[in-house]
């Protein structure tokens, strides 16, 4: 694709970051190399002045001690000195005057009109032929005279332009390593990023999204990515499924009611009587309202185990909801003969959804009060735990067999003993799924024929 579109090439994140990986590299390599060249350069002119500088004040301390013949005996004993030495009296004769092999192209009529420095100090000095140069160290003396000693730059140039081809010669290897660790580094850094592609690209391709992208652990980064990647299909997931599990219960359930509704009008239409046509319209009214709660509780119970319910958190006292519970369905226990006793503190607060909380103790107390028979009893407790407050639903009613345990939360699940009472079979799926909202859990506890405990955990 890049080779037939270089614009996309260029335009790619990988092209991108090996290009500035490679550039920043060369140029860091290549500013450590100047400064390592100018410390190295620097070390070689000091060692290399420093010998003079030692030679010049031994030479020194011959003469003031010993004159100048003891000078010229020390100067011309090593013929294969390198240093130029020459004393320069006060009237500018060269009474000492040292010139080596290797100043070949310097002859005594050249140093004595162009050496004339006698100031203290360095100076330089080229030969006038093939422009190669010299440095000559002057000292002056107590007696006025000088003394001056040289060395040729030719050996210490020649190695600092070894040094210059070691490290010109070093830009190659260099920008290979560049490159190929940008080549790395970028494949490092894009690697999630094709894995999440590929990954996407199978769910398109394969309308499965239980796909997930595997985690390798070996960059933080990467790993929050792909987590919440992951995190985020599984929120898709559970969306989708919810979804379909509300259009399945709805199809499935929606039956009865419909063909309730269907037959209730085409009784009505075949009677002429005023009172039946009457009669007809309030019993299509009921059950257009039993169809309207059942979705909308669908519809709370698919939001609340999506998460996307809504939730009006504020700090309530969990006694005051109780009683305005127990308040409103103590006229039907009364009517049932059943008796309702509550125990818990006088305050006891817990950050939640007011309303919601209400919905959840109505259904654990309708359905306590429901399947409790006459004479029975309803206990409703509330507790402070070290972390969360704890309201417990107990009655003395038929109870739940061993095997309905696990099937009660389900959706539009009615138990054998549940059947000959009217309801739709989502109050105990309401219940969880708005407890598990709020980040609690709900249990049972039941014994047939001697009744149930409901326990809802709300974070403290």
């Amino acid at each position: 694709m890049f080779l037939k579109n270089p614009k996309l090439l260029l335009k790619s994140n990988s092209f991108r970051l090996i290009t500035w990986y490679t550039v920043f590299f060369v140029l860091s390599s290549i500013g450590i190399n100047i400064y390592a060249y100018t410390v190295i350069s620097s070390f070689i002119y000091e060692q290399s002045r420093s010998e003079v500088e030692e030679d010049i004040l031994e030479l020194e301390e011959i003469y003031e001690e010993n004159g100048v013949e003891a000078l010229r005996l020390d100067v011309f004993e090593d013929e294969n000195d390198p240093f130029f030495v020459r004393l320069i009296t006060r009237e500018g004769a060269s009474s000492v005057l040292r010139i080596p092999e290797e100043w070949e192209n310097i002859n005594p009529g050249y140093v004595e009109g162009n050496i004339l420095h006698t100031q203290d100090g360095w100076a330089y000095i080229t030969d006038g032929r093939d422009e190669q140069q010299y440095e000559v160290r002057t000292l002056l003396l107590a007696d006025g005279s000088a003394l001056q000693i040289g060395q040729t730059m030719e050996k210490r140039e020649n190695l600092l332009s070894k040094i210059r081809k070691v490290y010109l010669f070093a830009i190659i290897p260099i920008v290979l390593l560049g490159y190929l660790g940008g080549l790395f580094i970028a494949d490092r850094a894009l690697n999630p990023i094709r894995r999440l592609i590929n990954t996407l690209d199978s769910i398109v391709s394969t309308s499965k999204i239980d796909v997930r992208v595997s985690e390798e652990h070996a960059d933080k980064l990467h790993d929050e990515i792909i987590s919440l990647f992951n995190t985020m299909l599984d929120k898709i997931e559970t969306l989708i499924n919810g979804m379909r599990n509300v259009l399945d219960n709805v199809a499935h359930d929606l039956r009865t009611p419909m063909t309730r509704l269907r037959g209730t009008a085409e009784v009505a239409l075949q009677s002429e009587k005023r009172d039946d046509l009457r009669e007809a319209l309030v019993d299509c009214i009921e059950e257009s309202e039993r169809i309207q709660i059942m979705l909308d509780t669908l519809m709370d119970v698919s939001e609340a185990e999506t998460g996307v319910m809504k939730l009006n958190p504020e700090n309530i006292d969990v006694v005051s909801v109780i009683d305005d519970i127990v308040d409103l369905y103590g006229y039907v226990a009364e009517e049932k003969g059943i008796t309702v006793k509550t125990g818990f503190p006088k305050e006891l607060y817990v950050t939640a959804d007011r309303n919601r909380i209400r919905q959840v103790l109505a259904n654990l107390l309708d359905n306590a009060i429901k399947y409790t028979p006459s004479g029975g009893r309803v206990d409703i407790e509330a507790v402070r735990g070290e972390k969360e407050v704890r309201i417990i639903v107990k009655d003395t009613g038929v109870g739940i067999s061993v095997n309905e345990l696990d099937n009660i939360w389900d959706r539009l699940y009615r138990g054998d003993k549940s059947r000959t009472q009217r309801g739709l079979g989502l109050g105990l799926s309401l219940v969880k799924a708005i407890v598990g909202a709020h980040k609690g859990y709900v249990e049972v506890l039941s014994t047939p024929g001697a009744g149930s405990a409901f326990s809802v955990h709300l974070p403290a």
